[in-house]
């Protein structure tokens, strides 16, 4: 006959199994550390998938705003170059403008009826007289007309 050993389990000293019984017992113990360490792994390895997702995202995200930043300074020193040539060509306008003006006031002064008169005689001119004078009459409008007077 096969001999029965008599374990005690956890702190109940009154509470004996047989060596089958405790054998079974270590078993199913074994095999629930089993089940707890895969489930354990199973969600250490879901929390890993997850934090590399979430590190993947922000890396994007930080990706996309230093684009995004980088974009704008360039913009922001393209409208600074831009307004400054705007500014620039302001100036040389006005620069024109003003000249512009001083030219025709000289003209303007130089080109009086008195002055060419007088530079008129200076040189020896002298009125055409009537038999010089030719008249004509034109039938159609003239294209080079610009106002009639």
């Amino acid at each position: 006959m096969r001999q029965t050993f008599y374990y005690e389990r956890g702190s109940e000293a009154h509470g004996f199994v047989t060596e089958e019984e405790h054998r079974e017992h270590v078993r199913q113990e074994i095999l629930e550390e089993r089940e707890r360490r895969r489930r354990r792994l199973h969600k250490n390895a879901r929390f890993l998938k997850t934090r590399n997702k979430r590190i993947a995202v922000s890396f994007g995200i930080g990706v996309v705003l230093m684009a995004m930043f980088s974009a704008f300074v360039y913009l922001e020193n393209g409208i600074t170059e831009s307004m400054q040539t705007i500014s620039r060509d302001e100036e040389t306008l006005s620069q024109l403008k003003a000249d512009n003006s001083a030219l025709m006031s000289r003209i303007s002064t130089d080109a009086s009826l008195s002055s060419v008169k007088k530079k008129a005689e200076k040189l020896g001119m002298k009125y055409a007289s009537p038999d010089q004078i030719e008249y004509y009459t034109v039938k159609e409008q003239d294209y080079m007309s610009v106002n009639n007077r």
